[in-house]
């Protein structure tokens, strides 16, 4: 059954939190740090490819694609006070390779960032075992990892991988609400990045990206009211404001 949460526009701040002092860690495409829905990031890395085939470390980046900087405008629309910090594995197109994105993670995890969201996916079954390792890597070291997934019935890496809060759109989720569905394990949230003036939604950009943003938003929240709340906690605390039941109609 998939159990529904609408949070009222008058619980939008501080009484559910802000996200103040929780490190959020964007894995994507970058951030563009003057856009109006981000305005600051605290720092970052570009994980990249050198032309030798060794994986290399960089301190530029800036999005050139704008998938990462919507994402962040999420974060930063749903958890104001949290630091963002950008680690760029796309560059040219969305589209990297699972060991980029295992050094992203582990990267993410050596510099104490609590939250990382993984907008990405692969049903590549061979970048399993190297995902997996990173995913590991991380959640010993206390990070939250939130990946998207489209909710259909084959594997995306890393969603489905142990240790992740696999989150998919659906456009019945307004923009306050999320569901969780027990019998796929995964989340349900609003599948669209914020607004942007003078474009209609329908030509902005959407999708399974955007509902994990939300939910790693809401996380931001969580573990700034709870600091010491581990995966297992915060999944708990999720499920539990996913509450009254409330089952998903279809149509």
């Amino acid at each position: 059954m998939c159990t529904k949460r609408s949070i009222p526009a008058s619980r939008a701040a501080p009484a559910v939190g802000t996200g103040i002092g929780v490190k959020v860690a964007i894995i994507d495409s970058g951030i563009n740090a003057q856009h109006s829905h981000v305005q600051r990031v605290a720092g970052g890395t570009h994980v990249c490819r050198g032309q030798d085939g060794t994986l290399n470390f960089l301190g530029s980046w800036h999005d050139s694609l704008g998938h990462g900087t919507a994402l962040a405008g999420v974060l930063r629309a749903k958890a104001p006070d949290a630091q963002l910090y950008s680690v760029k594995v796309f560059d040219k197109t969305l589209r990297t390779d699972a060991e980029v994105v295992a050094a992203a993670i582990r990267w993410v995890a050596d510099r104490h960032i609590e939250i990382a969201n993984c907008s990405l996916s692969t049903e590549n079954a061979n970048d399993r075992d190297v995902l997996q390792a990173a995913c590991d890597y991380a959640t010993a070291r206390g990070v939250i990892l939130v990946a998207s997934t489209d909710g259909e019935a084959r594997k995306l890496f890393p969603a489905c991988l142990a240790g992740i809060i696999a989150v998919t759109g659906d456009e019945r989720c307004a923009w306050d609400e999320y569901y969780y569905c027990a019998k796929k394990g995964v989340f349900l949230a609003h599948p669209h990045p914020r607004p942007l003036p003078g474009r209609p939604q329908r030509f902005n950009l959407q999708g399974h990206s955007f509902a994990a943003a939300h939910v790693a938003a809401r996380i931001a929240c969580i573990r700034e009211l709870h600091p010491a709340a581990g995966h297992e906690e915060v999944l708990r605390v999720l499920m539990a404001d996913a509450l009254p039941p409330a089952a998903i109609k279809a149509g």
